[in-house]
């Protein structure tokens, strides 16, 4: 096929492609195209990928766990203060009991082994200032004499008592010559002369069994 003349009057002609390429390698023969197999789907177009979508990135729900967070701290912060407030009134209630009940075990204890000079320097002054040592232990002596040295003392399960300033507790009392025991009721005070160290403030009429007690043998 002739077209229009190019610029050199030379005839320009349209060469399909396949035809040009072989005249470039030199040859004046086509290269020859695959046939397709038998059987196959011929494609007009590439197939398409399936694209796998982009995970999207979930906001953290910030208010729930702020939410979590002020809850958690509300209970911490709880817990802290009722640990510590358990804590200081447990400490104290151990240090106002041992206090006392160290004091009325040593009076016990003294009396236990005939040492009425160290019972008595556990009164306090309410009760020195009225029976001097020696008077406490001709009273002592008079009733080991009568009902036996005391062998034996233990003190009444819930018999302990606060009552703010003072405490009280409640022995059951053993002596040798007695075929029953006897209850015998400590109060105590803190003296104030004294760096505040508990004192026996009372003890009944006596440490010996009291009213209504039989005869001395």
């Amino acid at each position: 096929m002739q077209g229009r003349p190019d610029q050199n009057g030379g005839p320009w002609e349209r060469e399909r492609p396949s035809e040009h390429l072989a005249a470039l390698n030199g040859t004046s023969k086509q290269r020859a195209i695959p046939k397709r197999p038998p059987g196959m789907t011929r494609l007009d177009t590439a197939p398409e990928i399936a694209r796998v979508p982009r995970p999207k990135r979930q906001a953290a729900p910030q208010k729930n766990v702020r939410r979590r967070f002020v809850i958690l701290g509300s209970i911490f912060i709880v817990a802290a203060l009722f640990a510590c407030t358990a804590g200081y009134f447990l400490a104290n209630g151990l240090i106002a009991g041992s206090g006392p009940s160290t004091t009325a075990t040593d009076f016990l204890a003294a009396l236990t082994n005939k040492n009425y000079d160290q019972a008595y320097s556990d009164l306090g002054p309410g009760i020195r200032i009225h029976l001097s040592q020696e008077q406490f232990k001709q009273q002592a002596l008079a009733i080991e004499n009568c009902y036996g040295p005391v062998s034996n003392y233990a003190e009444v399960n819930g018999s302990a008592v606060n009552q703010g300033s003072s405490q009280s507790f409640t022995y059951t009392i053993t002596r040798s010559k007695l075929s029953k025991t006897y209850p015998l009721k400590l109060t105590l005070q803190q003296d104030l002369n004294d760096n505040n160290n508990w004192k026996i403030d009372d003890y009944g009429n006596d440490i010996g069994p009291g009213p209504g007690a039989p005869s001395c043998r």
